[in-house]
């Protein structure tokens, strides 16, 4: 996370301080023209009253520090922030007033300077941290909102921060098994640390690992191969599987869970019903009374899980963006019914249903 410091010339910096992307140029809707920079930046980010009162004060040190010998750089920075920034994904950005912040940053502090500003990467103190705060705002415009989260998010990890400013969780060691088609990170087989097989991990995770049944293709056949290694690491595939007879602990015992996918679908209890249903109906009021009950009673039980439902229900069919909000508006609700979720949705009723869950089966 950014760490926040007393220099005037850090909270000119600060401004700049939004999002990893500052998205596309495609469309250039007519910007709104706003009175001061407070103004342009909460009415994007929808400021709490304690962080517009600290804009505010912010900006009044600013141009009490710029009264005296740096008034027309001062006004040309406020100028172009109120005018020329842009909303974008609920961050104001103003990276086209770099030139403006620079200058404003040269003359209220001249002896402060970055050997290597502008090379690309962010040298601040949120970045490699080898120059002081401010002295490279070019490179820091964008600095990563995912530090300290255990994963690498510059170009080398996720991606999705630019290079330097994910400084510590990038501290990794390198993976030797990036790009074979086979996930390595912890999710997969575990040869590797989380965030260095980004490529093989991107969109072969499994939801059920460690759940006693293989869901690679020799199991269930729900995740990719080496998504769920401890789960099919000791499973024996199945011999007698497509014969018409389940082989699994439900049907001649024969074979391990998960193996006989084809043969034990029809005999799953809630899986061989017509329609999906409701929570009263159907195969999701069959999964809901029978073996997800406890699932469904923890999170009617659970306040944060009640908050999630209350508004993932508000998310239109598809909307993944309104689902991540949720999720990232109350984490501990969404943990608690993932578990309802992914009982009805992918254990019981992921064919009646067509994998219908929001977190993926």
């Amino acid at each position: 996370m950014r760490v926040r410091h007393v220099m005037i010339t850090a909270a000119i910096a600060a401004l700049f301080a939004a999002c990893a992307s500052s998205g596309g140029d495609d469309d250039k809707p007519e910007r709104p023209v706003y009175g001061t920079v407070c103004e342009a930046r909460c009415a994007c980010e929808d400021c709490s009253e304690d962080n517009e009162r600290l804009c505010e004060a912010e900006q009044d040190a600013i141009a009490e520090r710029s009264a005296k010998r740096c008034k027309d750089e001062h006004t040309a920075y406020i100028d172009c922030v109120r005018l020329e920034g842009r909303c974008v994904d609920g961050h104001h950005l103003a990276e086209v007033c770099n030139v403006q912040a620079a200058a404003l940053l040269g003359c209220l502090d001249p002896t402060g300077h970055c050997p290597s500003a502008g090379d690309g990467i962010c040298d601040e103190p949120q970045g490699t941290g080898n120059c002081p705060a401010g002295t490279d705002p070019a490179d820091c415009l964008s600095f990563c909102s995912f530090t300290g989260n255990g994963v690498c998010d510059e170009p080398e990890g996720t991606g999705r921060c630019p290079a330097g400013t994910d400084v510590d969780d990038c501290k990794l060691v390198p993976c030797d098994r990036v790009q074979d088609g086979v996930c390595d990170e912890p999710e997969g087989t575990g040869e590797c640390e989380e965030g260095t097989d980004v490529a093989d991990c991107a969109v072969t995770t499994c939801p059920d690992t460690n759940n006693g049944v293989c869901d690679e293709p020799e199991g269930t056949g729900r995740c990719a191969e080496g998504t769920d290694v401890a789960d099919c690491a000791v499973v024996e595939p199945c011999v007698t599987t497509n014969n018409g007879e389940c082989d699994e602990p439900e049907g001649t015992g024969l074979c391990a869970e998960g193996t006989d996918v084809a043969d034990c679908g029809a005999v799953l209890a809630c899986d061989d019903l017509d329609e999906c249903g409701s929570d009263t109906t159907g195969c999701i009021g069959c999964a809901s009374e029978g073996s997800c009950a406890d699932e469904l009673q923890t999170c009617a039980t659970n306040d944060a899980c009640i908050n999630f439902t209350k508004c993932v229900v508000s998310c239109e069919d598809g909307d993944q963006v309104c689902i991540v909000n949720c999720v990232d508006a109350t984490p501990e609700g969404a943990s608690v019914y993932s578990n309802y979720d992914r009982c009805v949705y992918c254990n019981e009723c992921y064919y009646s249903c067509g994998n219908a869950s929001i977190f993926g089966c």
